[in-house]
């Protein structure tokens, strides 16, 4: 249980209130969730002035806005690094912040904050910063794909197009659950695409035909959507879940269901525990890949991974707690 991503393995480990002198960098990315940024800046930088603490708070209006905005906060003397945005947000600066000794912390400005959950952080503002403030750290563990991190989860095939379909629903209709939820919908209307996969997980060759292949590493998430895997979190890996060569008809019973009652004991879902995973194809050589919620391009082969205990959060004191219905 020592590696186990499901219950962060451990409380978080009381902290000192977080030293003025190292400094905080805060990224609040104006692109997630529906708040208003710019007032959730202002409170923030209140925040850290009524508490003597040393910060910046930037907001990002694009994506050239916040690699600039990561890369900056990555090579600065600040020791903690803040995060504010949904779990994609999150989830690059994460990456940017793999190998050194910066301290991630969580400011849940998303859609699900699933993440935010995982470490024990309330959804409010005011609640977050009093836990930023309190400076409790916790190890968590995370995935890892060609070198970009991922939170929650990673997949290929069907979820990528979904996200890429909400994107096209949010700017209509802006972003809510609806929109998501709308958003599978259409894209479940169509012939699915299914991708020839040839696999070596832990070393060991495997192949499969699927129209979708998900990796997740967030308990909570799984438990809240009733996807199968939880076992393999429990053991210290990641959850392998491919699905069988399904037609539209098939696909939508499937949805469905997973919709009203989860996806525990389904035939149509193969579950696989695995460390690391190798994902070849023969065509395409760039595929799309959905991580936490923001879809990039990768070549292949893909290179799944779970990296124990690798990032430094500062966590709350619901850390690990995998009732779905955490608010």
């Amino acid at each position: 249980m020592a590696d186990s991503v499901a219950s962060e393995s451990h409380r978080p480990e009381p902290a000192a209130p977080l030293p003025s002198q190292r400094g905080i960098d805060v990224i609040i990315n104006s692109r997630s969730g529906a708040s208003d940024k710019d007032a959730v800046a202002g409170r923030v930088s209140e925040y850290l002035a009524s508490r003597g603490l040393t910060g910046r708070v930037t907001v990002v209006r694009t994506s050239g806005e916040l690699a600039a905005a990561i890369a900056r906060a990555a090579a600065g003397d600040a020791g903690v690094v803040v995060a504010g945005g949904g779990d994609g947000t999150i989830a690059t600066v994460a990456t940017a912040l793999r190998g050194s000794r910066k301290i991630l912390g969580v400011l849940p400005l998303g859609t699900f904050n699933y993440f935010a959950r995982r470490i024990g952080v309330p959804l409010d503002v005011d609640a977050a910063l009093e836990v930023l403030a309190a400076g409790a750290t916790s190890q968590v563990s995370v995935g890892e794909v060609n070198e970009r991190v991922f939170l929650n989860n990673a997949s290929i095939g069907l979820y990528p197009a979904l996200l890429r379909q909400r994107e096209t629903t949010y700017r209509q209709i802006g972003r809510s659950r609806v929109a998501s939820y709308l958003s599978a919908a259409l894209v479940l209307a169509r012939r699915p695409a299914f991708l020839s996969l040839q696999m070596k997980l832990d070393g060991h060759p495997s192949s499969r035909r699927t129209p979708l292949m998900f990796i997740g590493t967030n308990a909570l998430q799984m438990a809240a959507f009733a996807i199968p895997g939880d076992a393999c979190l429990q053991s210290g890996q990641l959850a392998v879940c491919i699905a069988r060569p399904l037609g539209v008809a098939r696909l939508w019973l499937i949805a469905v269901r997973a919709f009203l009652r989860g996806l525990y004991g389904a035939r149509e879902i193969e579950v696989i525990c695995a460390r690391e995973i190798e994902v070849r194809m023969r065509w395409p050589r760039r595929i799309p890949v959905a991580m936490d919620g923001e879809v990039v391009v990768l070549e292949t082969p893909l290179r799944f991974r779970l990296k124990v205990d690798s990032l430094t959060v500062i966590s709350g004191p619901g850390a690990g707690d995998t009732d779905p219905e955490t608010p």
